[in-house]
């Protein structure tokens, strides 16, 4: 399930499924789906990743609370063992602080 859902999540032929996806997977707010966007998001296109960012001001920037939700999320993966997804969610959590 993971590699189908990565795929839409670099769909660099439609943005319209990654976007989608990714604010699905966002929207569950936790830890599993933002890993998977910025797993994403770390290898996208220029394209491709200006919509996944986009998702994510779309679900986690539209309220204060929204954001301390996000930090809370990002902070978590600051650790995480693939260096591409802490260093999303350090880059994340770089305007939020």
């Amino acid at each position: 399930m993971s590699e189908v859902l990565h795929r839409l999540l670099l769909d660099g032929r439609d943005t319209f499924v990654t976007q989608e996806t990714a604010e699905a997977l966002l929207g569950r707010w936790d830890v599993l789906g933002l890993r998977m966007v910025l797993a994403a998001l770390a290898s996208a296109d220029d394209d491709t990743g200006d919509h996944l960012d986009a998702a994510i001001l779309n679900v986690c920037g539209q309220s204060e609370e929204d954001g301390e939700r996000l930090t809370a999320l990002c902070s978590a993966l600051t650790s995480d063992e693939d260096d591409a997804v802490s260093g999303e969610a350090r880059r994340i959590l770089g305007p939020l602080r």
